[in-house]
This record gives structure tokens, C-alpha cells and sequence, in this order.
């Protein structure tokens, strides 16, 4: 006799690799991807990096309101602790699955607390389960949200290795800093682990408890894959960077990490920056000194740069700051002391050999030196990008050029390596994410320049106007707005009036229309 099982009533997580493993299977080199992306993220658009869309929302978002699917996923956890069941456990992963408990796991927390009846050791025999065996995200954020609620000293290896991967460093650490007698150390011990938003969120929640501790946020504890602005002033305080700097030795990873924190400091961005920072003048002032002892690096000479600009700000800018510890003399001494270093000739050579640097770091602060110290590296450049055509960096640094010449070289190389015919599929809707698109954003980086080169790039900018991607659109008709439509020849002309019978976006349309009346078309 043969029997035939209903396929939509076995459970979701029946015949998947549990998320557990797959991370256990990485090892330390946990490369952010997941079991479930597939299907997480189809539909979407935008595929977030792992621990993004918690980070992100997290970070500039208000906090979530408890929603009814949420109470509902409480409901069914409790009728699970009172009477353990498959279907219930059923039930209640398939509700995670569909349901984001980002941003609202603290009112979900509270809720479970307050729920009557509830068994709590069947409710942490559930929350194991899904931590180490679910197969789907949300159903493993869940599962560690709820150790959470209990002493989990025994669980510490899961959860830090559940932590390695950023999509659920933040659930693993608030759960060890709710569930640890030394809660401290074992996130110091996972953040060594984490390099993007998982790293952010340790930094940020970590306490300077020791000498090891502080030196590890002065050297390393800023350096991020997302922004170093985030960490940069939790860095500087807890880490005890006033001090560190003005102390009779500095080795060279203190001056590297140093780096690292006054220029995002100086950078500002999403969190306190410099004319936050109440150590700011003694800080610089230290640093500056340090650099002209020490720096050997196009990277420690670009801290300098920044340096120099922040205090040749307006006056009125540092009218208020003269109140926060600064001094007119003060300022004048570290200006001039940063326009000394700069002029030391041993920055040519070092810059050079940074923008000849196969390494992505030193060959972009080389760059940023060499614009400011008007070295002129565009042959240099293009050299280097004959060799690696698709690489997106040189394609934004060589359209900075004025020179036509230049430029017309470059646009002529564009042309015989960006794949053409495959951009042009035709107007849509993208956003251009992801690496199916890389080299839509290598036509981008050039359209939007063409604007000062009349009728240089025509061939580039069919193809823009032709693209499915929104801003190639958008960049391919700004560039027709820079020139005279003498410039375009007829192929243009005709592109420019199908796409306004087949553009799918309403404000792209709207301009097109505008460009026509403004051309006379």
C-alpha cells in the first residue's frame, strides 16, 4: 500500500538545513549568507547585508508597536509551554516565518512575562529548539530573544556561535547580557567575531571594564564594515583616548586606531562627532603631535587633511565652539603645526606608492592625499584599470578629470568593455542593487559627468537611456540637459521620444517632458 503524505501540512522546517549548522559549518569565517535568503528576500528589491534591517531600523527608526500577529506568536508560545504539541509547534513557526519581531522583541519579552499560565521550562525547552534547529530567521531571532529570558550559561556556545553571524548578533547579545553572570566577557569574546552591524551592536552595549577592554576599543573597536562614524565617540570615551594619546608611549596600533576614530569623529555622520566630544582640543592637539613623530601612511596623512579643514571652518562655527574648551591660540598652534606636516616631502613617495597599492584601503586614502597635494595620478589610474577593466573605484575617480582628452580615452575604453547590449534591456523599475547590476553602476558613475562633454559618450548615453535601471535614466538625461541638442543626432533624438512612451516612472517622464520643451523637440 502506498501513502501519500500532504506536503503543505508537513512542518516548514522538515527536509532544511537548520540555520545552527549552517553557521556551525562556516567556521570563523562566516560569510553572512543564509539557508533561507532564497526565499527571505524574494519579492524584495533590496537585499539588506546581514543584521541591516535590525541595524538600520534600529538606529533611525522609532521603536515598533506590539502588533496582533505578535500577540498572537505569544499566545501560541504559551499554549506550547502548557501542552506540548507538534501542531502547536506547527502553528507557531509558520507564524514566525511570516512575522519580523525586529524592533519590537523587548514589548514581545513583555508580553510573554505577563502571560498567564505560561510554563517556563517548557517555554525554554521551545526557545532551544528554535534557536538551534529552525531553519528560517525569524524563527531562530525568536528562539534566542527567548533565552533571554532565563540563566543561559549552558547555552553560551550556541548563542555565540548564532552571534558570529550578524543577522543574529544583536538577538545573542541582548539574550547574554540578560542570561550571563559575566555577560561583559563573553560579548568582548564574540566581538572579535563581528565586523558590520553585529560589531555596532556589541561596541555600543559594551562595558570598559578592564585595561584589555579599553585598548581593544582605542586599537580596534571602531573599524566596522558599516560606518566607523557609528563606534567612533563610544570609542573615544570608553576607551580612554585622551588619555591614551597624551601617555609618554604610543605604539603604532594605538596611532592606527586613533585614525580610525578622529576621522569619523571629524567625518560626523548618524552619531556624536568632534563638537560632541568634550575632549575634542586636547584630543586633536595630542594626535597632531603624535602624527608628526610617527605617521607613515597616506591614511594617517588624510587625518591630517581632515584636521586642517575641520578648524579652518567659518567663524561663526567656531565662535560657539570657543566655548567647549577650545582657545583662538590653540586653534591657530594645530592648524599650523597640520600645514607643517603636510609640506614634509616624504608624503610624495608614500602617497605614490599608496595609490599604486593593490590594497583597496591604502590605494583610497593614496588618492584622496594626491588630489589634495595636486599630484597628478590619472595616468596612473587608467593604467591600472586597463588591467582590472570592471572595478567600480577607477570608474568614479577617472571621470573626475577636466581634461576632454582624458576623458574622451576613457569614454572610448568604457565603450568597448561595459557589456552595452546587456544593459540596455529596455526602462524599468530597479534600483540597481546588487551584483547583477555592477555594471550599471559603472555607466552611471560615467553618465553623470558627460554633461560637461558635449557630445562625447553618445553611444553611453542611448544606452542609459535605454537602461532598466532609474538613476542611468536619470544621469543619461542629465547630461542631454547639459548640451545642445545640435549635439545629440538623430539617434538620441529618437530615444529620448520612444522612452517617453515606455517610461514606467512618473518623475523620470516628467523630466523627459521638460527636456523636450526646454530643446525645443
Amino acid at each position: 500500500m502506498i501513502i501519500l503524505f500532504d506536503r503543505a501540512k508537513r512542518p516548514l522546517w522538515e527536509g532544511k538545513t537548520s540555520i545552527y549548522s549552517y553557521i556551525q559549518g562556516q567556521g570563523e569565517s562566516v560569510d553572512g549568507s543564509l539557508p533561507d535568503d532564497e526565499e527571505f528576500w524574494s519579492g524584495s528589491k533590496i537585499k539588506w547585508v546581514a543584521g541591516g534591517l535590525d541595524g538600520a531600523f534600529g538606529h533611525h527608526g522609532g521603536p515598533a508597536k506590539m502588533t496582533d500577529e505578535a500577540r498572537e506568536l505569544v499566545h501560541l508560545l504559551a499554549k506550547q509551554s502548557r501542552k506540548p504539541k507538534n501542531s502547536t509547534r506547527k502553528a507557531l513557526y509558520a507564524k514566525l516565518v511570516k512575522t519580523d519581531i525586529g524592533g519590537m522583541i523587548d514589548a514581545v519579552l513583555d508580553e510573554v512575562r505577563k502571560q498567564p499560565g505560561i510554563q517556563p521550562g517548557s517555554v525554554f525547552l521551545e526557545a532551544k529548539w528554535l534557536a538551534e534547529h529552525a531553519a528560517h530567521r525569524n524563527a531562530v531571532k525568536f528562539g534566542i530573544a527567548m533565552l533571554g529570558l532565563f540563566q543561559n550559561e549552558q547555552e553560551k556556545d550556541l548563542l555565540l556561535t548564532l552571534g558570529r553571524h550578524e543577522e543574529f548578533t544583536l538577538y545573542a547579545v541582548v539574550a547574554i547580557r540578560n542570561g550571563m553572570e559575566d555577560s561583559n566577557q563573553v560579548l568582548f569574546e564574540l566581538a572579535q567575531h563581528v565586523h558590520g552591524w553585529g560589531k555596532i551592536h556589541i561596541v555600543e552595549r559594551l562595558e570598559p571594564a578592564n585595561q584589555e577592554i579599553k585598548d581593544w576599543l582605542l586599537r580596534q573597536g571602531c573599524h566596522n564594515s558599516v560606518m566607523n562614524e557609528y563606534l567612533a565617540c563610544i570609542c573615544a570615551r570608553n576607551g580612554g583616548l585622551q588619555e591614551a594619546l597624551s601617555a609618554g608611549r604610543v605604539d603604532s596600533a594605538l596611532l592606527n586606531g586613533a585614525t580610525d576614530i578622529i576621522e569619523a569623529l571629524l567625518n560626523g555622520g548618524p552619531a556624536e562627532d568632534m563638537d560632541d566630544y568634550e575632549h575634542a582640543p586636547q584630543v586633536l592637539s595630542d594626535y597632531v603631535r603624535l602624527n608628526r613623530e610617527m605617521g607613515s601612511t597616506a591614511k594617517h596623512l588624510s587625518a591630517i587633511f581632515c584636521i586642517r579643514d575641520f578648524l579652518a571652518q567659518d567663524e561663526e562655527k567656531w565662535a560657539a565652539q570657543m566655548s567647549a574648551g577650545w582657545s583662538a591660540q590653540l586653534r591657530t598652534d594645530i592648524s599650523d603645526a597640520c600645514q607643517s606636516i603636510i609640506a614634509d616631502t616624504k608624503w610624495m613617495s608614500i602617497v605614490m606608492d599608496a595609490v599604486s597599492s593593490g590594497d583597496s584601503p591604502d590605494r583610497y586614502y593614496g588618492v584622496a592625499c594626491a588630489d589634495q597635494l595636486g599630484i597628478d595620478i590619472w595616468d596612473t589610474l587608467y593604467n591600472q584599470l586597463a588591467e582590472n577593466p570592471l572595478q567600480d573605484f577607477y570608474y568614479f575617480q577617472l571621470m573626475k578629470s577636466n581634461d576632454p582628452d582624458r576623458i574622451h580615452r576613457f569614454v572610448q575604453f568604457a565603450i568597448e568593455h561595459l557589456p552595452l547590449q546587456q544593459i540596455a534591456t529596455g526602462p524599468r523599475n530597479e534600483m540597481g542593487f546588487g551584483e547583477e547590476y555592477a555594471a550599471h553602476r559603472k555607466l552611471g558613475a560615467i553618465l553623470q559627468s558627460l554633461d560637461r562633454f558635449e557630445g562625447m559618450g553618445t553611444e553611453l548615453i542611448f544606452t542609459g537611456l535605454n537602461s532598466p535601471v532609474i538613476s542611468n535614466r536619470n544621469m543619461a538625461i542629465k547630461a542631454l540637459e547639459g548640451w545642445n541638442v545640435a549635439s545629440w543626432g538623430e539617434r538620441l533624438a529618437y530615444a529620448v521620444t520612444h522612452l517617453l512612451e515606455v517610461e514606467p516612472e512618473d518623475p523620470v517622464k516628467e523630466r523627459l517632458h521638460k527636456l523636450r520643451e526646454a530643446k525645443g523637440l
